[in-house]
């Protein structure tokens, strides 16, 4: 582990932009997109609803929490067998989260930049990078975090405004062509990306007071705008059937950005914003494994994450085909993920509720 100071709340919060923000940045666009259509940014803004209820529930929880560590936070609220099926839920939760975000980025560079590279090597690369992050431990990462943020937030304005003469905002309209159902259904997909909010939980440990009130709602409106933005931008500048059907539509909203007359396209920009968002997803879905077991750096650590990262590899290379996990993202995956953040979030919530002696027993 590196000798620095604690992280501070700044680096945290950049930390979770990059952690949650590929996901609403880019992963679920497509998702949103299939299910809801045009109607896609609507969903977005009625998942605010309960959004601001999940809010409500871990601002309440991280009062009660402060800065320890969850799962001995759970055993000492609940008990040892609550705190154990909480630890092995988690722990497949992240698992599944790495497994996810290893797989979608593998397969899109594949798709845009590196057609003839084998999926292995890219996946090994790649998950050698995110174990390195992870044997540092959570300070490098939000140290990493507040270095690669500030671009990756330049950039994502810079290929918002010079597109600007490619949108049309009329496409946004009209609404409910197809009635509520879609919008509705878009809206557990919206949720899917907010609600992991909750990771905030899992950062509160390594800081020294957790983030306040103020600081939760910044966060929360920076990730509501991080699902907003790219999802209006391929709406407006594609419209809402063509971007339904692309696989990448935040990445097509690069295809389409040049620089000056004499630079056609920049296209390159998005693989530091994507490995960077990527990146530091997985090594913090790593890091809260190892967490929830081990949690001091040993060898015992290293080597679970070590164990997690080799395990990692083939399943992104070989047990799906881009078809079939798409298939998987939408129709299972998101709506599980809105689901599952949901129930434990509700879980730690009661467990706040629950009244303890002073001996430690609860009531």
């Amino acid at each position: 582990m590196i000798n620095t100071p604690k992280p501070t709340k700044l680096q945290a919060i950049m930390t979770l932009m990059l952690t949650v923000g590929i996901t609403n940045h880019v992963f679920i666009i497509p998702a949103l997109l299939q299910i809801a259509k045009r109607d896609a940014w609507v969903s977005v803004i009625l998942a605010v609803i309960p959004f601001a209820l999940m809010i409500g529930l871990i601002l309440f929880a991280s009062s009660r929490i402060g800065t320890q560590p969850l799962p001995d936070w759970i055993r000492y609220r609940l008990g040892r067998i609550p705190a154990f099926l909480f630890q092995c839920a988690l722990s497949l939760f992240f698992f599944v989260t790495a497994w996810f975000s290893l797989f979608d980025t593998v397969m899109w560079v594949k798709v845009t930049f590196l057609p003839y590279t084998p999926l292995i090597a890219t996946s090994i690369i790649l998950m050698a990078l995110c174990l390195i992050g992870a044997l540092k431990g959570m300070k490098a990462i939000t140290l990493t975090s507040a270095i690669l943020l500030p671009l990756v937030v330049i950039l994502g304005f810079y290929v918002a405004i010079v597109n600007v003469e490619h949108k049309d905002y009329h496409l946004l309209f009209p609404l409910f062509e197809f009635g509520w159902s879609p919008v509705l259904r878009g809206v557990l997909y919206a949720c899917s990306g907010l609600f992991e909010l909750f990771f905030i939980l899992f950062l509160h440990p390594y800081l020294k007071a957790p983030l306040n009130k103020k600081q939760m709602i910044i966060l929360a409106v920076i990730l509501f705008g991080l699902t907003l933005g790219p999802l209006t931008g391929a709406i407006v500048e594609f419209n809402p059937f063509e971007a339904a059907i692309q696989r990448y539509p935040a990445y097509e909203e690069w295809r389409i950005a040049g620089f000056g007359k004499y630079v056609s396209q920049t296209d390159f920009f998005s693989i530091y914003q994507w490995l960077s968002g990527s990146c530091i997803r997985i090594s913090f879905a790593l890091i809260i494994i190892a967490d929830m077991w081990i949690k001091r750096s040993s060898r015992k650590r290293s080597a679970l994450l070590v164990s997690v990262a080799v395990l990692l590899v083939p399943l992104s290379c070989y047990v799906f085909t881009d078809v079939m996990f798409q298939h998987l993202m939408i129709r299972y995956i998101f709506p599980a993920n809105a689901y599952f953040i949901a129930f434990m979030t509700l879980v730690v919530f009661a467990a706040a509720l629950v009244r303890t002696s002073k001996k430690g027993r609860s009531a």
